[in-house]
């Protein structure tokens, strides 16, 4: 199965019959362009219509005003249908904002930044100018019938963000599955089973009182405040107070129990907590708990304040 090439991002695909199959770079056709959209419509709404296999339309990655989390639907290398152009579908990634373009409550300040991040990682990543005449709006596109993402953009600020004026780096994700950076001992099973799992597998435990963590190792990269995430698949079956351990820069132990019976399939915010840099076990998952279910180890991701 695919994974998404943003870190950070979930990966829900969209219907084969909506994009096209390629390997772009690779293959001499480059990626120069990131167009930026609005769905006039939900997030949840945009990614479903991106599934319908009669939608005919795809974007590479949706984004939610509420709190800016990013869904990948096409891989970068395969050519998403939302430019209404053929050539710039082909030279372009195509970005889905949830709002109306005629509503400006849409454009949060959370999606602006986590449209930003994205941006200018795919500039960096494909060499993209990060200018406006190669970040451009749905409505700038050759031949366009469109007008998103309108008036209400705040182009100025996004550009701002864009260039690093004020804008978080993307987080630093480590999964269970990261080569050195995961450790738990044999008592930690391997599971496939849930769709919701972040990378290709997850790992369970059964709730004891007993010192048995797994932990994530981070490479930290400066001392500073940090939101701290957790990512797993939710199941009635998983524990209700699934402890997390956080190692904050005094040296403390901060523990967040979380309902692992719910959200699931998304980033879940623990907390912010100070952190040391360094490259150390930074978050745990304990087994010690009175909550019932199994406990979920899956991924972990760092933002830096």
């Amino acid at each position: 199965m695919a994974t998404p090439d943003y870190p950070g991002a979930r990966w829900v695909p969209a219907h084969s019959s909506n994009y096209t199959a390629s390997n772009r770079e690779a293959n001499g056709l480059s990626i120069d362009y990131v167009i930026i959209h609005t769905t006039q419509g939900s997030y949840a709404g945009a990614i479903s219509w991106f599934q319908n296999s009669s939608s005919n339309v795809s974007a590479h990655y949706v984004i939610r005003s509420s709190d800016g989390e990013i869904t990948q639907m096409v891989q970068n290398k395969d050519i998403a249908w939302h430019a209404g152009n053929w050539t710039y579908n082909q030279h372009s990634i195509g970005i889905e904002h949830e709002g109306y373009v005629n509503d400006p409550k849409w454009y949060t300040d959370a999606m602006y930044r986590a449209s930003a991040n994205l941006t200018r990682w795919l500039c960096d990543k494909y060499g993209i100018p990060k200018t406006r005449s190669h970040i451009i709006g749905h409505n700038e596109v050759p031949g366009a019938t469109h007008t998103d993402p309108g008036p209400n953009w705040n182009w100025t600020y996004y550009m701002s963000l864009v260039n690093g004026g004020g804008g978080d780096q993307p987080g630093i994700v480590v999964d269970n599955s990261t080569s050195g950076r995961f450790t738990a001992s044999g008592n930690w099973g391997t599971s496939t089973w849930s769709s919701q799992k972040y990378g290709s597998d997850y790992r369970f435990i059964t709730p004891q009182e007993v010192s048995d963590p797994a932990w994530f190792k981070i490479n930290v990269p400066s001392s500073g405040n940090y939101d701290v995430y957790a990512w797993w698949p939710a199941d009635s079956g998983y524990n209700d107070r699934a402890p997390y351990l956080i190692k904050k820069s005094d040296g403390s132990i901060a523990t967040v129990y979380a309902n692992q019976q719910a959200n699931g399939g998304r980033w879940n915010l623990l907390g912010t907590f100070s952190l040391a840099a360094g490259d150390y076990d930074v978050i745990g998952v304990s087994r010690w708990t009175g909550g019932t279910g199994y406990v979920i180890a899956d991924a972990v991701k760092i933002v830096k304040r």
